[in-house]
């Protein structure tokens, strides 16, 4: 059943089990500044509480909160007969197109419901209209620490400028067994401004050479593939890959990255105006040979090009 009103404020409550557990003071100022002059353009839904004669907010809370700080006395509202489980699951698909809700925040939701209603990943991504992959993700989030956990921030299509992020935590959470290197790693972030790319450089090399932990977080990221090829002697080496540290390195992965180093010898400061352009040609025609192949690479792992 579904029914729209224009409903007191003060007879209607938030949600405690609402993902969403800050609010932005400065943007619901704003949004009230726009309500004074608007109106609320869409209600908000609840659900009834019958029982106190109250409502209950199922989506709008912040176009709740801004009314109040605008000074209304009643919004409209859609009142709707909810299911309990899938109240959560409303709110969350609202809050998920918000970049200010924390993924913390997702994570802690996402995993309520699927203790909630005992689903798996990619039933609740079915009901989220999300990827199984990012369910996967977020909910990954809960196994840090709680300290770096509450760091974690949403920076899509945008510089991380030392923050932690949703990628850098895919990576710091394969030293959750070594808490104090861990979180060495999370201050290289912050004071070097390392992006997620470099930051799984960096976990991949303390991985491989734990004994060079040190020398390895005093590296500038652009030195970090020494450690990728500091190989034993007497490692066994066959055509088709080459065992080291327990794990293994495809032969054709291992020319690639043995090559990166002929890269640190070039320095165009060094060189003529006609050898850079020389230089610069040689590197676009390398840059569109690798970007082919990376397509490729994603194509055949099934990921996004």
């Amino acid at each position: 059943m579904l029914e729209i009103a224009i409903i007191e404020i003060n007879r209607i409550v938030e949600d405690p089990d609402q993902p969403r557990k800050r609010h932005d003071e400065e943007s619901l100022k704003g949004l009230a500044d726009s309500i004074r002059q608007h109106g609320v353009l869409q209600p908000i839904t609840v659900t009834e509480v019958a029982s106190v004669n109250m409502f209950k907010i199922v989506t709008g809370e912040r176009r709740w909160r801004a009314s109040q700080l605008a000074g209304l006395t009643e919004v409209p509202a859609i009142i709707r007969e909810v299911d309990p489980e899938e109240i959560l699951t409303q709110q969350l698909i609202e809050n998920l197109q918000r970049e200010d809700l924390q993924p913390i925040e997702k994570a802690q939701a996402i995993h309520y419901i699927k203790e909630k209603v005992n689903a798996n990943n990619r039933e609740i991504a079915s009901r989220l209209g999300v990827s199984e992959r990012t369910v996967g993700y977020l909910l990954d989030l809960l196994e840090l620490p709680e300290l770096i956990g509450q760091q974690i921030v949403s920076s899509p299509n945008r510089p991380s400028g030392g923050q932690l992020t949703e990628k850098h935590a895919r990576f710091l959470k394969q030293l959750n067994d070594q808490p104090e290197l861990q979180s060495a790693v999370v201050d290289k972030i912050h004071n070097d401004k390392f992006t997620s790319d470099q930051t799984g450089k960096l976990v991949k090399a303390l991985k491989n050479r734990p004994d060079k932990s040190e020398e390895i977080l005093s590296s500038p990221a652009d030195h970090l593939v020494q450690f990728f090829r500091d190989i034993p002697a007497d490692a066994p080496e066959t055509d088709d890959y080459l065992a080291f540290e327990g794990a293994s390195i495809s032969g054709v992965a291992t020319r690639i990255v043995g090559f990166l180093p002929n890269l640190n010898s070039v320095y165009p400061t060094k060189m003529s105006q006609p050898e850079v352009r020389q230089v610069l040609d040689a590197l676009t025609s390398m840059k569109l040979a690798v970007d082919g192949l990376i397509r490729e690479c994603k194509m055949e792992l099934g990921e996004s090009v």
